[in-house]
């Protein structure tokens, strides 16, 4: 029994036979199993190609030392994008970023990971694509990234993705914290930015020095932080010579109250340090 299978199979074949790279190989051998018809005269191939791709999943990198691949922090925080193929996450990452990432409904068209740089009100946030091979060194970063945007196919079952998405992340002994979003339906950009910075919890703490204005760029802490934090921040010196600080913001109930370094921060306040 013939396979039948369409021109596009043919191509991927042809491209996976040019294929020079070990991640070229692994998209064009699932191009063409997604695209071979599912028939009792194509069961021998089918599993061929399963083969074929199982151990090249399997197969190490000549240079031991893509396993621990990293991409430096950059921002207020570092977040990675973690979708099936053709979920969306090129598109996402253009709408948050501005980056030009090549968009295609051809599967796998991600082949390495594509950063850009999301604006939050005044502060960064690096964001990350990660290709959807999954391959070992990209999930190092999805494990040390802040937190980790799983990119839910709208037109496809939610369910299923979600649950093999968390499968992916806990067969890698990844913990990160996660949000989803769903893509190819409408939904307001901005809101989810601010979805992405209440699920980072970090804070902006503004510095300010007596009779001028507070600084503009904020120093970024985790949630929680203290005055004294931010006095270690500026200057350890300081905290020898600490007398008291005063806040303006969501911390206090007044705008300058004297405060002590046990005190609590919130996003957004503004401190003055007395020394």
């Amino acid at each position: 029994m013939p396979v039948n299978a369409p021109n596009e199979y043919y191509l991927a074949e042809e491209k996976y036979k040019n294929a020079k790279t070990r991640e070229e190989k692994i998209k064009y051998l699932q191009e063409m199993i997604s695209l071979l018809p599912r028939h009792h005269g194509s069961e021998k191939l089918l599993m061929e190609l399963k083969k074929r791709l199982s151990k090249l999943k399997e197969q190490k990198d000549s240079k031991p030392s893509r396993s621990s691949i990293s991409i430096k922090k950059e921002g207020a925080a570092q977040i990675c994008l973690f979708g099936f193929t053709n979920s969306g996450k090129s598109t996402l990452l253009n709408k948050l970023t501005n980056v030009d990432v090549e968009v295609d409904y051809h599967p796998y068209t991600t082949l390495k990971p594509v950063v850009g740089m999301m604006k939050y009100e005044d502060v960064w946030i690096q964001v990350i694509e990660i290709p959807s091979t999954f391959e070992p060194e990209w999930m190092n970063i999805v494990r040390n990234c802040d937190l980790i945007v799983k990119v839910i196919d709208g037109n496809e079952d939610l369910n299923k993705q979600r649950k093999e998405l968390k499968k992916i992340l806990d067969d890698n002994k990844i913990k990160t914290k996660s949000i989803k979003v769903i893509t190819k339906r409408p939904f307001n950009i901005e809101k989810f930015k601010k979805e992405v910075w209440s699920n980072l919890n970090i804070i902006r703490v503004y510095t300010k020095t007596q009779g001028k204005e507070p600084e503009k760029e904020p120093i970024i802490f985790k949630e929680n932080a203290t005055v004294k934090d931010v006095v270690k921040e500026v200057h350890k010196d300081f905290l020898k010579h600490f007398r008291f600080a005063r806040v303006w913001g969501k911390s206090v109930k007044f705008p300058g109250a004297q405060v002590g370094l046990d005190h609590e921060l919130k996003d957004g306040d503004i401190i003055q340090i007395y020394a």
